[in-house]
């Protein structure tokens, strides 16, 4: 049997095989029904034919290099009218490619080319599952990211199909890493009088407390402090400083007025040292966690392909 290149595909169109009409390309796939003709035009009848079936792009990112995403060959039988059906199903890993792409399908046979069209529409029933902007970020209360979504846990994901979108978007080959974050719009606001700033897009910020300051409040010393040393014993202070008269010391225990003698006759009471305050330096004792942080809820950030 030698297919012609007349190849009619009578059919190409994404249906929806499920269900669930308003389902994910998980449950759908592009049926194609098509006639084979030998060279003369005549009907392969009960035929068994070998087809390429290839999905590509046109990457506008890459200088408008068709990029391939997936190839099958299968062998198909053709009825007594020569028609055969097939459904195409790469499978719901590739619905991101559908909903932010124009798609072609190029069939051939022996690496003979008998077709090669854009599929024109994407229908609701695909394009409902993908219904948000590639970078999209959401908060999803799961471990593992649905189709169409990656978790943000810095992973790399050059090797996951249809990631080339966001990676273009986000300047890396890596998920953001939101693992312990909290999200803050970009740019700046002002509000009250106050103005607030958050991070560069795609930048992290430090975690950080606004400065500020704290009044003394009811911290201090106290102010009692007039007190005397006297013990009920001893209660006075000796006059101890030099003289050159013999009389500040007792007969018998003076120098001869030599002036180095000290004054231990006379004395006088000790004086207190009256109410007074203490300066407080140091700090405080230790305390709190690691960060500054309100009550909080934990999720998952998923980041759309």
């Amino acid at each position: 049997m030698k297919t012609s290149k007349q190849l009619l595909v009578l059919s190409l169109l994404l249906v929806a095989l499920g269900s669930k009409a308003q389902s994910s390309a998980a449950n759908s796939g592009i049926a194609i029904q098509g006639i084979s003709r030998d060279t003369n035009n005549t009907a392969n009848s009960n035929e068994t034919i070998s087809l390429t079936f290839e999905l590509y792009y046109i990457d506008a990112r890459n200088n408008n290099t068709p990029t391939s995403v997936y190839s099958v060959v299968e062998s198909l039988t053709t009825d007594a009218f020569g028609v055969f059906s097939y459904v195409l199903n790469p499978g719901s890993g590739y619905d991101v490619l559908f909903a932010n792409n124009e798609m072609y399908l190029k069939i051939s046979e022996n690496g003979a080319q008998i077709s090669d069209e854009v599929l024109k529409r994407t229908p609701y029933a695909i394009a409902a599952g993908n219904g948000v902007p590639t970078g999209t970020i959401v908060a999803y209360a799961g471990s593992t990211a649905p189709n169409g979504w990656v978790l943000c846990h810095g992973q790399d994901i050059t090797n996951v199909v249809g990631s080339k979108a966001l990676r273009d978007l986000i300047g890396s080959d890596n998920a953001p890493n939101l693992q312990g974050m909290f999200l803050r719009g970009t740019g700046s606001s002002t509000v009250g009088g106050h103005t607030y700033s958050g991070p560069n897009l795609l930048a992290t910020e430090t975690d950080a407390i606004k400065a500020h300051t704290h009044g003394h409040g009811s911290l201090g010393t106290s102010s009692a402090g007039n007190h005397d040393h006297d013990d009920n014993v001893y209660k006075y202070a000796l006059r101890i400083s030099a003289s050159d008269a013999g009389s500040v010391t007792p007969t018998g225990f003076d120098g001869g007025g030599t002036g180095s003698e000290y004054d231990i006759k006379n004395h006088k009471a000790l004086e207190d040292a009256g109410n007074h305050t203490h300066s407080i330096t140091g700090s405080t004792a230790s305390s709190g966690g690691t960060e500054t942080r309100p009550v909080n809820f934990g999720v998952t950030y998923i980041i759309k392909l």
